[in-house]
């Protein structure tokens, strides 16, 4: 059921014109059908049980921690992860942003949404900041179609408000109705036809890079980070739009990523979601344990560092488990501990107020953009290529600039 499909058309009608109509036991059955439909036009019916089997999993471990405590988090946790892990098979997922056209890779993509789904209720309802966990609410957090297959990833409490009305969608205006149409629209010629026109000049797997004049090979990594941008971000548009006017909107996961100034801010301006659930559950207690440690605690900066590198190999590792997303990560670790040290450097050498003023020179900031750019484009050459291909390009663009002989 591709997004521009009428299938699918006629299934986000149903749920903008009768979710918002429908209470209690009508509304959750409702929207748990709809869901289950969309996500059987992806997954096979033995692919749907396992989903909801893993789902059932995370909802008795987040029973049992708000019963037994943060003690009983550990096994939990570690129980949800060795499933995942063994549902993947450890197979790489391809394009694990995906395409929106291609259901193969999403649906792939999808579990990987879905584990950090069920993890994040686990915790939350070991911390106390989820009281309440309805089964049917849980299940339709859990699969609800805007967000199953890419995202947003989207909390439960958020989703919770929203459900029951306490913190509405968007506003009963025409005006918020008529945006949220919109953006659908805008996200449909994103990823429909901007996307599919920059497809054939992107990099990928199995092209003659030996062969290749480097002008081209340049084009290609620039378009690929461009045909991303487009193809995720129109996605996103469109699931924003209709869960903004079915009432569960999800949260926003771009922002206009092509002029962040350094590799910190992209993240948080490029999946969002992502970053800021990385942020929650994996580098703030690992820089907690860090700091408190006795090896690292007299050490802030290796502290940063270790917990930044460890985030982000995660963070590669959730995208796909062959090498060369785990080298995507690191690479990305590296970066955002360059941009750590590069701050800290300047701080100390100029002062805050000074620092501050120099990074918002219009100079300085053209440069940091440049650089961040290119440095996050070639960084996906990881994210598409084996390592193997991705030396081959990197060593094919330095022989042309000359670096090396």
């Amino acid at each position: 059921m591709a997004l521009n499909s009428w299938a699918f058309l006629l299934l986000a009608g149903l749920a903008v014109f009768f979710l918002p109509l429908t209470r209690g036991s009508v509304k959750a059955g409702l929207f748990l059908t709809l869901n289950v439909v969309f996500v059987a036009s992806y997954w096979p019916p033995a692919g749907i049980a396992i989903a909801v089997g893993f789902c059932t999993l995370g909802y008795l471990c987040a029973r049992w921690v708000r019963i037994r405590g943060t003690g009983s988090l550990a096994a939990s946790l570690m129980a949800l992860t060795v499933l995942f892990i063994s549902i993947r098979g450890f197979r790489a997922t391809g394009l694990a942003l995906g395409s929106a056209t291609t259901p193969a890779l999403i649906g792939i993509a999808g579990l990987s949404f879905l584990f950090f789904k069920v993890v994040h209720v686990v915790i939350d309802s070991a911390g106390g900041t989820i009281e309440a966990l309805p089964p049917e609410r849980y299940f339709n957090y859990c699969l609800n179609f805007t967000t199953v297959l890419m995202g947003p990833i989207q909390r439960y409490q958020d989703f919770s408000r929203q459900w029951t009305g306490e913190a509405p969608a968007m506003a009963p205006t025409f005006e918020a109705h008529l945006d949220a149409t919109n953006r659908v629209l805008r996200g449909m010629v994103k990823a429909f036809v901007i996307a599919p026109h920059l497809q054939p000049y992107i990099l990928r797997p199995g092209l003659p890079i030996d062969r290749m004049a480097a002008g081209d090979l340049f084009v290609m990594v620039y378009a690929f980070y461009v045909f991303l941008y487009f193809d995720f971000s129109g996605y996103c548009d469109i699931v924003i739009g209709i869960g903004s006017l079915m009432g569960i909107r999800p949260p926003e996961n771009f922002y206009i990523p092509f002029l962040s100034r350094n590799v910190s801010a992209y993240w948080l301006r490029v999946h969002r979601s992502l970053t800021l659930w990385l942020t929650d559950y994996i580098f703030t207690p690992s820089y907690t344990f860090a700091i408190r440690s006795a090896t690292l605690g007299s050490r802030p900066f290796l502290a940063l560092a270790a917990s930044l590198i460890l985030t982000m190999l995660i963070a590669g590792a959730w995208h796909g488990t062959t090498p060369n997303f785990i080298a995507f990560g690191l690479v990305h670790g590296i970066g955002l501990v360059l941009v750590r040290g590069y701050e800290s450097v300047m701080v100390q050498w100029l002062g805050r107020r000074r620092f501050r003023v120099f990074t918002a020179h219009p100079v300085t900031s053209t440069v940091a953009v440049m650089l961040t750019y290119n440095f996050t484009s070639l960084a996906y050459t990881f994210f598409v290529l084996d390592v193997h291909e991705s030396i081959r390009v990197f060593r094919r663009l330095t022989l042309a600039l000359g670096w090396m002989r």
